[in-house]
């Protein structure tokens, strides 16, 4: 079995490793993208952290010693990394803009429970190595100010990636998980983390050699991830998406005084719909558009299909909102799904890999899968029953 001492050497090489990568191995496009750009920094910050305190555990046996000294490592360097992990992400998900009631609070929680701890430690007298009943006290509050500062880094990600994922959904004319699955996983289990740290840090043995097994593997996996997304295209994706509406916004600069005021002064006002005539206006481009098989086209998006239908591309994402459908997703999805049956009975000896080609879907799985949800039935069976 492993033992202390090794999981500490193992630790602080792996995390000195995750720093030299994102240091040393960010390529050029990586740098110009300002989110990605401070969030590396950060990341870079948060494992020398964590390296230092395995470091330090292992120079000075404080773990093997006892409880109380090792804690006192564990929180006076594990919270600053957290936070600057925890602000990394935050970077990412908002392009650099992280603000300075954010780094406030984050710095709030981890200077007074460093200050708490180093003042127990002075005024107590009682040498490091030697139990202390009053530092462990300190240190009970400290993981208590350490639960808050994950549960507040857990509350601002998530938030932000619910935010991303709608953007995405709207955006895109399929859906596109894979663009902030990484970002979706670490947020879900951060909670879990939250709620462990604090107390598994007081334990010793096997549990804590488990438990500290599934940290490496956290951070390393949110580090890993972080870096594979800034320097990919995802971030580009993701981007284009957060920013339709600021784009939006400069292409409806042209357009008439009057729809322009209009627009602005719906949005002055708090408003986010559009009456009844809009609405009826878009739904007629729409259908005329995929009655001319615009739909068919793969990998639209919304400012594709807003140039095509010639409507402003925040009306249409208005009315988007405003319909059944929620986002151009769905809107894709249903249209395309009306237009495979009409193509089925035209032409029933196509296969479905054909049909979902022709259709405009990404694959003949995701027809499939399309096709269920919105008949209740199977390509095949619907294929059988339909006269020709």
């Amino acid at each position: 079995m492993i033992t202390i001492g090794e999981m500490q050497i193992s630790g602080m090489l792996t995390m000195v490793m995750l720093a030299l990568m994102l240091v040393l191995r960010v390529p050029n496009r990586a740098k110009h993208h300002s989110g990605f750009a401070r969030a590396r920094w950060l990341a870079v910050a948060g494992t020398l952290l964590i390296a230092l305190q395995f470091l330090l555990q292992y120079m000075t046996g404080l773990r093997q010693m006892g409880v109380t000294q090792a804690v006192l490592l564990n929180l006076l360097l594990f919270m600053p990394a957290s936070l600057f992990i925890g602000l990394a992400v935050l970077s990412v998900q908002r392009r650099g803009r992280v603000t300075l009631k954010e780094w406030t609070v984050g710095t709030t929680l981890v200077a007074v429970a460093a200050v708490m701890l180093l003042t127990t430690v002075y005024l107590d007298g009682v040498p490091l190595q030697l139990f202390s009943p009053a530092l462990q006290l300190a240190e009970y509050v400290g993981a208590l100010l350490f639960l808050l500062l994950m549960f507040y880094l857990f509350i601002l990600q998530y938030r932000e990636y619910r935010r991303l994922q709608q953007a995405v959904d709207e955006y895109y004319d399929r859906e596109r998980k894979d663009l902030l699955r990484w970002m979706g996983l670490s947020v879900s289990v951060m909670p879990l983390f939250a709620l462990f740290i604090p107390f598994v840090i007081f334990f010793h043995g096997l549990p804590l050699v488990i438990f500290s097994v599934f940290f490496f593997f956290f951070v390393f996996y949110i580090v890993i991830s972080l870096y594979s997304y800034g320097i990919s295209e995802d971030s580009g994706r993701v981007e284009e998406a957060e920013g339709s509406e600021e784009v939006t916004t400069k292409e409806e600069s042209g357009t008439a005084t009057t729809e322009t005021t209009e627009d602005n002064a719906a949005t002055l006002a708090g408003h986010t719909f559009l009456d009844n005539e809009q609405q009826q206006h878009i739904e007629q481009e729409l259908r005329r558009w995929a009655e001319d098989g615009g739909s068919r086209q793969h990998n639209l998006t919304l400012s594709i299909v807003s140039r095509q239908i010639n409507v402003p591309m925040k009306r249409l994402q208005l009315w988007l909102r405003q319909s059944e459908h929620k986002k151009l997703t769905s809107l894709m999805n249903y249209l395309r799904v009306e237009d495979a049956k009409n193509v089925m009975a035209e032409h029933p000896d196509w296969s479905s890999e054909s049909i979902a080609d022709y259709c405009g879907f990404s694959s003949r799985q995701y027809f499939h899968q399309m096709f269920v949800q919105y008949t209740g039935t199977t390509p095949a069976k619907y294929q059988k029953q339909t006269p020709c």
